[in-house]
């Protein structure tokens, strides 16, 4: 080989080494701005926090549930626990030591009083409630331990808010349309025999109370008492029942029982 032959392969190479360097890895991976992407793909971008459901913070995971009007004590339906009867307010506290009221209710849509249960009796299509959103809770009272044929509490509160009319005279035909249902009881459930104890109301209020006692096959009897009142917008129910009572019925006189199932009532709602 000769000399210049040797001189030029030693420079092609050293100007292939040179190459090989140029062409090595760089701190930057991303291509220059306006470059021509190569065959390698670039690495895809990290997704950012907002991207994450981790990243959303905790107090915005679920949008805040709406705040019923009466919510400062608002144990089920808008019913503050203010609204129901005291317990030694409830025919029979002396003997079953009844509970809280309002730390037994829950909402009810459309409620049933205990009466229409027993009667088998069926509203006035004006007054059904299955579409209505308003403030209704139930309550339900057992004394611990005790057997459920012995006797039993219950408290229905159905409230139509708001200062028109309207609503009171919503609350007027339910009221109207239950007392004319449990009048009628004797006509939808044979052999039942109601007794209305007393009537009364002032002030565009009304109340009733009633003794329902209905014939069993095992020849005994089944004894509602059923107390029923109107006042302001809400109608309200106290009854006790029993088919077995371990104690025979003992009450004030309904006038009082009522004023005790009306007074929260109307210091509540403050429609009086």
């Amino acid at each position: 080989m000769s000399r210049s032959t040797t001189l030029t392969t030693a420079a092609l190479l050293l100007a292939a080494l040179g190459s090989l360097t140029a062409c090595g890895p760089t701190d930057d991976p991303t291509p220059a701005s306006g470059s021509t992407g190569s065959a390698a793909a670039a690495p895809a971008p990290a997704k950012s926090a907002a991207d994450s459901p981790a990243a959303a913070p905790s107090g915005a995971a679920k949008p805040a549930a709406s705040v019923p009007a009466n919510a400062g004590a608002n144990p089920a339906g808008g019913v503050p626990a203010s609204a129901w009867t005291a317990s030694n307010g409830i025919p029979m506290a002396a003997q079953y030591h009844w509970g809280a009221l309002a730390g037994a209710a829950q909402a009810v849509n459309n409620p049933k009083f205990e009466f229409e249960q027993l009667c088998m009796s069926t509203r006035d299509p004006s007054n059904d409630l299955a579409d209505w959103k308003g403030p209704a809770a139930q309550s339900h009272l057992a004394a611990p331990g005790q057997d459920y044929a012995d006797w039993q509490v219950q408290q229905t509160v159905v409230h139509f808010p708001g200062t028109s009319s309207g609503g009171a005279q919503m609350a007027n035909a339910l009221f109207q349309g239950l007392a004319d249902e449990l009048n009628a009881c004797g006509r939808s459930t044979k052999g039942a025999k109601v007794k209305v104890t007393s009537t009364g109301g002032d002030n565009g209020n009304s109340n009733l109370a009633a003794t329902v006692t209905v014939p069993e096959t095992s020849g005994g009897t089944y004894t509602l008492h059923q107390y029923l009142s109107l006042t302001g917008r809400t109608v309200t129910e106290l009854a006790l029942w029993s088919d077995h009572p371990a104690h025979p019925w003992s009450a004030p006189a309904d006038a009082v029982v009522l004023k005790a199932l009306e007074s929260p009532l109307c210091s509540s709602f403050k429609d009086c």
